[in-house]
């Protein structure tokens, strides 16, 4: 069950948002938890089994693969990417220095964090499609963007946020294994942990549970499509299958990624942030409230806003997603830190009760 002040902050998301659905999934060595208020009829079905949109959590995804791969001894967290892609060399280094799969993970590599010279062509080319901008940035348009860019920046000095590195970095681990990335991604790391309901093309079925979102105007918005970076955000999940995903990174669940997942949730960077340091792909913050660390990662879409942490010693594990508009204040309260990022009070609201 939720307490009052987290249904107050759900119910405030919704008064202030059209047509919106928000939903919490929540486990712990006592079971699970879902409830949600949603915008469409479900048609019974379980509110757990909705299809969301998860964005950016992808990169969990990805950077789990490369511990995968780092742990079976076939790649290094410190191998240049340019071993793989020679041919974007001027690219991936600086001053000497070449950018890591580590850099990568953990958005130090000083790489921008979209090619937005190319993202805007896109969008002015076919602006039938603007809730759905990535749509039409090609494989060729990024390979072209590594092929022309040319890195000023002191590699692992600073951190940044970069969309275009992780899908770099999704793209290489892929072609390491040789298959697609969500292909990659089911083989190497949902299938291992039984998520049968993450993916990136969902069947018919699964798209008939998939959550509607709309835009400001009431237009609905469509699925998030990702063809060159899928690495960075594409996926799309339930509740119930990243709470399965959750109970794997408490250790709750036994499998054979056990050992790369307790890589990922080791230190390899800093961040913008003092209270907050980099795993692989995972953010590791401490906050006041909590003596041990939240590990966790959110996800924006056109559509959708996902949060996704854990505490792993007090074993709570917590998503939530919202299809709430956000406004332009807002937007540049999140940007200047002023307010945390959406759904994360009413994530921290629950952690907080259950710590009581």
């Amino acid at each position: 069950m939720l307490n009052t002040m987290t249904h107050k902050l759900i119910k405030k998301e919704l008064d202030s948002a059209k047509n919106a659905s928000l939903a919490v999934g929540v486990v712990t060595p006592e079971g699970k938890f879902t409830d949600g208020q949603f915008n469409h009829d479900l048609n019974e079905g379980d509110i757990g089994d909705c299809i969301f949109e998860i964005g950016s959590t992808t990169k969990t995804f990805t950077s789990l693969l490369l511990a995968k791969l780092v742990q079976e001894s076939k790649i290094s967290l410190d191998e240049p990417i340019s071993s793989y892609k020679p041919a974007y060399k001027n690219a991936l280094s600086y001053d000497g220095k070449d950018i890591t799969f580590r850099h990568l993970s953990t958005h130090s590599s000083r790489l921008p964090r979209e090619d937005m010279k190319k993202l805007r062509k896109r969008i002015k080319e076919n602006k039938q499609d603007k809730d759905n901008f990535y749509k039409h940035y090609t494989h060729e348009d990024l390979h072209q963007f590594f092929i022309d860019f040319d890195l000023k920046k002191e590699i692992g000095a600073k951190w940044g946020y970069s969309n275009i590195g992780i899908g770099l970095l999704g793209n290489v681990l892929a072609e390491i294994v040789g298959m697609t990335y969500e292909e990659a991604i089911k083989t190497h790391i949902l299938h291992p942990l039984n998520m049968k309901d993450t993916f990136i093309t969902g069947n018919e079925e699964q798209m008939k549970r998939y959550v509607q979102t709309y835009n400001k105007k009431g237009v609905m918005i469509p699925p998030i499509e990702l063809p060159s970076i899928q690495g960075a955000g594409a996926f799309k999940s339930t509740l119930n299958d990243m709470l399965i995903y959750l109970q794997h990174q408490m250790g709750m669940k036994e499998s054979s990624l056990k050992e790369a997942i307790e890589l990922t949730h080791e230190i390899h960077g800093n961040s913008s942030k003092k209270t907050m340091q980099m795993g692989l792909g995972w953010f590791i913050e401490q906050k006041k409230w909590s003596s041990s660390p939240i590990i966790h990662h959110g996800g924006t879409t056109i559509g959708f806003h996902t949060y996704c942490g854990f505490l792993k010693e007090e074993q709570i594990g917590i998503v939530v997603f919202s299809t709430i508009q956000l406004t332009t204040t807002r937007i540049i309260k999140i940007l200047l830190k002023v307010t945390g990022l959406v759904n994360e009070d009413i994530a921290e609201s629950i952690y907080i009760e259950h710590l009581a």
